[in-house]
């Protein structure tokens, strides 16, 4: 008796391919913040893009090319409600994950459906994790097969 040969699964898309989610991480480019997107970065079915405010932030949204918002925790507590504002006006359904240092503030406003509220220092692997969770990922930040 032959056996025929297994069905190739397809790999899984790489970053950057159309199947990527796109994460879009807002906040100013400086080093701690570089360090904490790093690990997003090497998620191979999550596409980073980076803008520093709120303002950029915006216009991306209004293109409707993003997955998941990442609110760095050197994003102004005012650049951060500017940035949720806009959110609600543009794609009030997509997911929202601020990042804020232990001791800063964060506004009783921000509480709401599909916004999470991480604090800093994140422990390793953190805040990869959080975004596989939000986008349906998973382990490794891969797509789910089917």
């Amino acid at each position: 008796m032959t056996r025929s040969p297994r069905p190739r699964t397809p790999a899984p898309p790489r970053s950057g391919s159309p199947a990527a989610r796109a994460l879009l991480a807002v906040g100013p480019d400086d080093r701690d913040d570089g360090d904490l997107l790093a690990g997003l970065q090497r998620l191979p079915d999550v596409r980073v893009r980076r803008v520093e405010s709120a303002a950029a932030a915006a216009a991306a949204l209004a293109e409707r090319s993003v997955d998941l918002l990442v609110a760095s925790p050197g994003l102004a507590t005012a650049a951060v409600t500017e940035l949720l504002a806009a959110r609600g006006r543009l794609a009030p359904a997509l997911p929202v994950l601020i990042v804020r240092d232990r001791q800063a503030e964060a506004p009783a406003a921000w509480v709401g459906a599909g916004v999470g509220l991480l604090r800093a220092p994140l422990l390793p692997g953190a805040l990869e994790r959080s975004v596989a969770v939000v986008l349906g990922l998973a382990a490794g930040g891969r797509e789910p097969r089917a």
